[in-house]
This record gives structure tokens, sequence and C-alpha cells, in this order.
């Protein structure tokens, strides 16, 4: 039931300062998530801001300057999207949830998978969902031509083709060098990425220490199996950047065992720090790699023929020789400065256009004004959201503050469409404050409480507990828990958690409880690490607003 977003071509006029937001499935360690970083951060460098929405914390693993945005498991990942100019879906399973956003031109930045290179392994239903996809966003780049062909040829779609590129500051001949008791070959992938053809370089690897004293180093995002550890002399779990770089400037050989690639990172950054290269023939690979030239080209799937290939550029230095000066040279044409400047232009000119209404803001009553949103962009991205929905009601959190209890937010009513045909209800996050401030003093339960009368506010919560449901059952157990507390009955509350918690184990609200009634100097840390993953609870009817440890 996607549709395809509709444009106004060449509406907007041109902001001095372009805002651009990658929504992200992932923040784990691999080649692809570490393009989108270097997209963001370069693109700050060149004057645009950046924000990255994610359901996942902050990483750590790379240095992200750009404006970073936790969006709650709760809540669908493009809710968190704020308003900006233009949102670039990284993953085909969030592009409609980008769109019916409304809030900007949505691009998707194609960056290859299975369902590029592995169509044919998958069932008809997840073809024509991933067809539809591909057919409602307005726009589509990749980073490879071999990816292009591939959606042109599969998906029926034209892609612009900006490649990925080299930091140049960290992957150089500069630098300091692995140095090891012996040369060693070095290889990059999870041992989980299949495609990484990880065993078949090990194979070829055993075959080639026969004749060769070398070892085999490997840079792994995730703890390898016992059983493939002891088959490597060392291994570099997820090590900083800096480290990688001095780990392709020491080795005497990168190889990448790649059954598929759109446009493989690695094979240029050992390039450009000056060591030579044996790849597969996966596509990815052949965008910039030539056998015999800037690297030695085996067969996909083949230690043997790997192991040749190793063999022979450990035995001719001339070979070697040519291959990292040609390697170099290779990795030159793939920097950051010049491919980034064609990335934000082509922002830019995407950032022209408008999106196309389906109704009126008059279509709508609306219950709040810009001076009621806690931010004010956020009524902006309201009214663009009312123009393109499908629902009839939509509700926002209101924001409630309670003497000695965190703010609350509870998803309330704030625009319903004139001509409601059949209810359906929408969420936006764009938090308010209160109408009506007094409103929780006409609710059950929050009167009581209000008025420190917490032994009629705990039968009252009790009730409503005992006689729900709902959803709802977890925001009267909250109350029941808070009200416990306020009369001093705090072991009686933590019982009570323990209950909760496992009813509600992904509800970040009892975790902050267990802290409050176990006090700060007695802080549960697996209490703060489960706030810190799920943030708030807005799959509730109420929750604790911005929860934190």
């Amino acid at each position: 039931m996607a549709e395809k977003q509709l444009l106004n071509i060449g509406r907007r006029k041109r902001k001095d300062q372009l805002h651009i937001v990658y929504a992200m499935t992932h923040v784990g360690i691999c080649g692809g998530v570490k393009v989108i970083f270097e997209h963001a951060n370069k693109l700050q460098e060149a004057g645009a801001k950046v924000t990255l929405v994610s359901h996942y914390q902050k990483p750590s693993w790379f240095p992200i300057e750009a404006e970073y945005i936790q969006v709650p498991f709760d809540l669908d990942l493009a809710k968190g999207i704020p308003d900006c100019d233009v949102v670039v879906a990284t993953y085909w399973d969030h592009i409609q949830a980008c769109i019916e956003t409304g809030i900007a031109p949505v691009v998707y930045f194609e960056q290859g998978d299975f369902h590029l290179f592995d169509y044919d392994s998958m069932n008809l239903t997840l073809k024509n969902f991933i067809q539809k996809q591909y057919e409602i966003p307005p726009f589509v780049f990749t980073v490879s031509h071999q990816a292009a062909g591939l959606i042109t040829k599969i998906y029926g779609r034209e892609a612009q083709v900006f490649p990925n590129a080299v930091d140049e500051s960290v992957f150089c001949v500069n630098g300091d060098k692995e140095l090891g008791e012996r040369p060693y070959l070095l290889m990059v992938g999870g041992e989980s990425a299949a495609f990484k053809g990880i065993p078949d370089i090990i194979d070829a690897y055993e075959k080639v220490k026969e004749d060769f004293e070398i070892d085999l180093y490997w840079i792994t995002p995730e703890e390898p199996s016992e059983k493939l550890r002891s088959r490597v002399t060392r291994v570099f779990v997820n090590p900083r950047q800096q480290k990688i770089g001095s780990l392709y400037r020491g080795a005497a050989l990168y190889i990448c065992g790649s059954t598929y690639e759109n446009f493989p990172l690695p094979p240029l950054e050992a390039m450009s720090c000056g060591c030579p290269v044996v790849t597969t023939n996966n596509t990815g690979s052949l965008e910039y790699a030539v056998h015999g030239q800037n690297a030695l080209i085996c067969n996909m799937k083949d230690s043997v023929d790997m192991a040749e290939k190793i063999k022979e550029v450990l035995s001719d230095a001339a070979l070697k020789e040519s291959l990292i000066t040609n390697g170099m040279a290779t990795a030159n044409q793939y920097k950051w400065n010049n491919i980034i400047q064609n990335i934000l232009e082509y922002y830019k000119n995407i950032a022209g256009h408008g999106v196309l209404p389906d109704c009126t803001l008059d279509d709508w009553a609306i219950a709040i004004e810009e001076k009621d949103c806690l931010y004010k962009e956020d009524y902006i991205k309201l009214k663009k959201m009312l123009l393109v929905t499908n629902a009839d009601i939509v509700k926002a959190p209101v924001i409630y503050s309670i003497e000695k209890v965190p703010q609350i937010a509870r998803w309330e009513v704030v625009a319903i469409r004139k001509n409601c045909d059949e209810g359906i209800v929408e969420e936006c996050y764009c938090p308010v404050w209160p109408l009506k401030k007094l409103h929780l003093y006409d609710l059950k339960g929050y009167q009581s409480f209000l008025k420190k009368q917490y032994d009629k506010a705990l039968e009252e919560f009790t009730q409503l507990y005992n006689g729900d449901s709902s959803n709802d059952k977890a925001v009267w157990a909250k109350w029941i828990v808070l009200t416990l507390i306020r009369l001093q009955r705090k072991q009686e509350a933590k019982r009570m958690l323990k209950q909760y918690i496992k009813e509600h184990p992904h509800n970040a609200d009892f975790y902050k409880l267990s802290i409050l009634a176990g006090g700060k100097e007695q802080q549960d840390p697996f209490s703060v690490e489960a706030i810190k993953l799920l943030g708030e609870a807005t799959g509730s009817a109420e929750f604790f607003y911005k929860v934190e440890p």
C-alpha cells in the first residue's frame, strides 16, 4: 500500500545551510556504516548540517562529528527524524516510513546487499515488497556502476553513482607500521558475514605457509569462533581506524575473499597505505581493481587460485612494487574532498523540491500552536505530517511535570481531520506542553496522588491495573510503584518491580523506577544500561520523557 512520494519540482528556495538527515537501520561495525559516517563528517566540513538517526546508542568505534539522535526502540525510526531539507533512507526497510513523515524529499542510498547480489534466493513476497520500496522514492543513488546496473536490471530504477572514498588522513603511506615477528598477510571481515569468504582466505593461507614463513592477521568486528581463531596468527577485534591503518602499512599483502561487494573500501584503503592487494573477482572490487595492474584477481570461493596469486606476489619483488605503485595511484582517484562536493550538490538539487501535499491544513482542526511545542521545528514537522498522512487523528506526547517524579509524556490528541472517515490514529513525536495544565486532576488515581492522598491513590491505581487488559496496564503498574515509594514502602515497591519487569522487559520506565526505589548509591548497572539502550517507552500510552539513568 506504499505510495510514491510526489514532489513540486524546484518549488523550495535554497537555504544558506542545508540540513540532511540519514536514517540508519544499524550502526554496527561494517563498511557500509563507515561510509555513512564519512558522508556525515565530510558534509559537515563542507558546510551542511547533518543529523544521524538510529535506534542504537551513538557508537564509539568511529569518530562522529554530526548530530546524533537515538530514537527509542518503541518508536518507528522515521518518527525520530527532525525537520530537515533532505531525508536519506539508507536501507529499503524504512523508505516508506521516511516518505510518510512528509518532512522532506527522500533519497534512497543503496550500498548493496543480498537483494542485489543474491536476488534469486529471495522468496516472491520479499521480492515484491522490495520492488515496491524501490518504486516510491523520487531519487536513488549508489556507490558503484556495477550496483547501478543491477538496480536498473532488477528494479527498473536509474541510480546516480557517487563512489566511496578513502580517508587519506588515516589511510596513507606515512604513519606507524605494525611490526610482527614475521611478515604477515592481512584480511578484514566478520566470520558471521559469510560473503566475506574468511574461511577461503584461511584455507589459502594454509597452502601458502607451506612455502613461505608468513603469518595471517585478522581484523574483525566480532569475536571469532575458537575454530577459526586457532588457524590464524593474530586477531584484532574492532580496532580503531588508526590501528587499521598501521596494520595495512605493515602487511606484506592484503587479501579480499568476498563473493559479493558493492564498492569495498578495505582493498582501496590497503592500496592507499602502500599495501599490495589480492582480491576475488567480486563485482565491487572490479569497480577499481585491474588484474596485473593494481591487484591480482582470483576466482571466488577458490582457495587454490587465491593461494597461487598470493605466492605470485610474495615471490616477485618487481610485481609487488608495481602493484603498490599502481594501487596508490588508483586510491588517489578516490578522495572524499572531491566526491563529497558532488554529493552535496546532489542533495542541494533534491532540497529544491517540495513535498506535494495530499490535503491542506484547513482540512484539520489543530489544537496546538507553535508556542505549545517544546521545540519550534517540531511544529513544522507536525504540519508537514498532516499534509500527507492518511490518518484522521494525530496524537503527540504531552509533557507534564510532577514534583519528585520524572517528567511524564502522555500521547494525547493534537489534531483531528474535520471530515473524519475511518478514525485512523497516527502518532507524531513532537513534544508539547499541556493545553490544560490541571488535566491530570481530572483523572482517577492522578488526582489523589497530586493531592498527596497516597493510600487512596494506591487503591485507585491498583483498581485500574486489575481492570485493564490493554497496553495501559504498564502505566498503572508504574504509578503503583511510584505511590509505594511515596509511602516509604520501598521493599514492597522493589518486589512489585520484579514482577513488572518480567511482564514488561522492554519498558525503560521500570528500570528507572528500579533506580529510584534503590537510591543512587545502589544503582543497578543492568538497569542503567537497559535505560541507555531502550530509551523512552513510547509504545506505552504514557512514559517517562527523556528517561535517563
